[in-house]
């Protein structure tokens, strides 16, 4: 992960903790007008879900990464074989002529 991306990481989960923080507050201010907290509490919930889902979305995406980067691990090793196994072929080769 890259600074640029790790200081958006930061500002998004301030600016989440931030709005839960108002909506909350907003909610135990409003308990006397039940149709403004039933309102709020909708838009807390709301905020919660979507919260879950772009955790899960990072999770999800650096998961990948790992799988991405053993995959390229993998590849470069069957490669490096590859490249030995063309070198006896190469050698075995030149012995025989």
């Amino acid at each position: 992960m890259d600074k640029i991306q790790n200081t958006k990481d930061l500002s998004f989960y301030n600016n989440a903790i931030l709005l839960s923080e108002t909506i909350n507050k907003q909610c135990a201010d409003s308990k006397i007008d039940t149709k403004e907290a039933a309102a709020l509490d909708l838009m807390q919930t709301l905020i919660i879900d979507i919260l879950f889902y772009v955790n899960n979305l990072q999770t999800h995406i650096a998961n990948c990464k790992v799988q991405n980067s053993k995959l390229r691990e993998l590849r470069n090793e069957g490669l490096l074989k590859i490249n030995d196994l063309q070198e006896q072929i190469e050698s075995f080769d030149e012995n025989l002529l």
